[in-house]
């Protein structure tokens, strides 16, 4: 990855995940806030089912001041009564929120209860019993008073947990979208880490086994080839050929053109090498004009059809820059079965054999045995 691209990358990362902290943050509150809405939402719960029962009272109260016995029946009922106002007290004392409203109803109930006991006593039941009406309507009215304050309380309690609940899902898409972008940030760099670290490998390979100038294999390349070709040779008695090769004439070249032309001449010649032999096989250069071609599966025929074609490509002019020039190759064959089973001793003897064509006037193919092959086109010229 470049290094304005990975500083890119890496900022998005770091704002996505600040991002993704934030919106974390914020769910975390919004957890918090609803659970305490939750808690409010049953204690004002409590507070109405408080005044339900409250109300059931102020019923029953009605109802004994009707029935006999009436001052055992009040008796009971004010117990209760009691009992229900202390339970409303406490809960008033837990929330502010309700307390003036319950505040409010304890006067208008208690006075409704006094009244009811006035009106099971009374001699002149006519008035009492107006008396007992009014004070009934006032403390209802109180109880329903706090009934809708609490109510109004759950409501907008609960209004609001639904509006957590709505940003929430917001939060989270946007969570969940945050958290897919730093994903795809990450894939996409590790993406690009990846694929440099193989441009990179592919580049040290290249480099470690391949001519940096020619792009043939180079000698280390060469070696371990040749040493798996001995052995797959020897193991299934099939046939290897060795071919070396340099140019003849390389030098004169180098000295007139220069050494940007001799590097011309050399990566025209590994071209046309390579393209006199098969995909199976290998052409590599050993070093300054010094190429080596590896034929496996190739007997003494083969190899010489191949060291002819060699020998022509070679003899044919090369344009190198403004110039063309002319070249020839000197060839030497070495061969599996017949020949030192050694990789390296193999090479030495189409080495040998290259200099018996040289000796013999250049433009030639010689086979390690000293059996003289076919004259390059031009030989002896």
């Amino acid at each position: 990855m470049p290094p304005l691209a990975g500083r890119i990358a890496g900022a998005g990362l770091a704002v996505a995940a600040v991002a993704i902290a934030m919106l974390a943050t914020l769910i975390h509150g919004d957890m918090a806030r609803e659970t305490d809405l939750s808690r409010e939402i049953q204690a004002l719960q409590e507070v109405k089912d408080g005044l339900d029962a409250l109300k059931d009272s102020l019923h029953r109260m009605r109802h004994a001041v009707v029935t006999q016995p009436r001052e055992a029946g009040l008796a009971r009922e004010q117990v209760t009564l009691s009992a229900d106002l202390d339970y409303l007290r406490a809960k008033a004392a837990e929330r502010p929120d309700v307390a003036p409203a319950i505040a409010a109803l304890e006067g208008p109930v208690r006075d409704y209860a006094d009244h009811a006991q006035i009106a099971i006593r009374a001699t002149a039941p006519g008035q009492a019993a107006l008396d007992l009406v009014a004070a009934e309507d006032a403390a209802f009215r109180a109880v329903r008073r706090a009934e809708n304050h609490a109510a109004d309380l759950v409501n907008a309690k609960t209004n609001a947990q639904i509006g957590m609940w709505a940003s929430r899902e917001v939060y989270v898409r946007a969570l969940v979208a945050g958290t897919i972008a730093v994903l795809v940030l990450l894939a996409v760099a590790f993406r690009n880490l990846y694929r440099r670290a193989r441009r990179d490998a592919a580049r040290i390979e290249q480099l470690a086994h391949f001519d940096s100038l020619t792009g043939l294999a180079n000698r280390s390349l060469l070696d371990d080839r040749l040493a798996r070709l001995v052995a797959l040779s020897e193991r299934n008695a099939a046939p290897l050929a060795v071919l070396l090769f340099d140019l003849d004439g390389f030098k004169a070249v180098n000295d007139l053109h220069g050494h940007a032309a001799g590097d011309s001449l050399l990566v025209a010649v590994a071209q046309r090498a390579a393209s006199c032999v098969r995909a199976s096989d290998t052409v590599g250069r050993l070093g300054g004009d010094e190429f080596l071609v590896l034929l496996p599966d190739t007997d003494r025929e083969g190899a010489r059809a191949v060291a002819h074609k060699l020998l022509e490509a070679m003899a044919r002019p090369f344009d190198v820059g403004p110039a063309r020039v002319g070249v020839s190759a000197s060839i030497g064959g070495a061969f599996l079965p017949g020949q030192p089973v050694a990789g390296g001793a193999l090479v030495r003897a189409a080495d040998a054999a290259l200099y018996e064509s040289k000796r013999r006037g250049r433009n030639a193919y010689t086979e390690a045995d000293d059996t003289p092959g076919e004259p390059g086109p031009g030989a002896g010229s």
